[in-house]
């Protein structure tokens, strides 16, 4: 049965005590799956390096294989790990990272090859909330794909991602209402310019 974390506010920070910590850790380590809030809406995380778990991922969401999942990271700079660096990537992550925006990249050789599409590239997130991202720094690599059911709305609460996801999932941390309420827009910038492949809610002033 899946237990509920609630992480407490303090503004724009979140507390997780050590030993909430050590169990979201350990939930992914030993490949299970953790729901929790991002900037934009809330997300399934697991192990990208972990086949089994990425796979856990595809038929908790009911999700085509066809479809590939991104995932989340701790810090811009790590961005360039798992995609490969050209000069209108590094620019759009440096003005744009953290926030709302998946990035697509041709994949590294470090890159999660569980997560990688068939054409070689992988698609990244560093968001603007400081959940995914303890959680990145703690453990490393995330998955981040929206807690929903494939075909359904994405959730802003872990009140509606438990009620798609259920008992699929191992953990939910609940960190209240997500910031933006809508998905991340997602950009390819693995050719010679910028493409929007999704339109997805922007931050204010953007």
């Amino acid at each position: 049965m899946a237990i509920t974390i609630v992480a407490q506010s303090l503004g724009t920070k979140y507390v997780l005590d050590a030993a909430a910590l050590d169990r979201l850790r350990g939930t992914l380590r030993t490949g299970g799956l953790v729901v929790h809030p991002t900037d934009t809406v809330y997300g399934l995380g697991a192990d990208p390096f972990q086949r089994e778990a990425v796979d856990r991922v595809f038929a908790a969401k009911g999700r085509p294989r066809d479809q590939p999942i991104s995932i989340a990271l701790a810090e811009p700079a790590d961005v360039f790990r798992y995609g490969i660096k050209s000069a209108i990537a590094e620019a759009f992550c440096t003005k744009n990272l953290p926030g709302p925006f998946t990035v697509v990249l041709r994949a590294t050789r470090d890159a999660p090859a569980p997560v990688v599409a068939t054409d070689g590239r992988i698609a990244i997130r560093v968001p603007a909330h400081p959940i995914p991202r303890l959680l990145a720094k703690a453990y490393g690599p995330i998955t981040s794909t929206s807690a929903n059911l494939h075909g359904r709305p994405s959730p802003v609460t872990c009140v509606e991602a438990h009620e798609q996801l259920g008992d699929r999932v191992d953990v939910y941390l609940d960190g209240g209402p997500t910031p933006l309420g809508g998905e991340s827009t997602v950009v390819d910038l693995s050719g010679d310019r910028p493409k929007v492949l999704r339109q997805g809610v922007l931050p204010t002033g953007a």
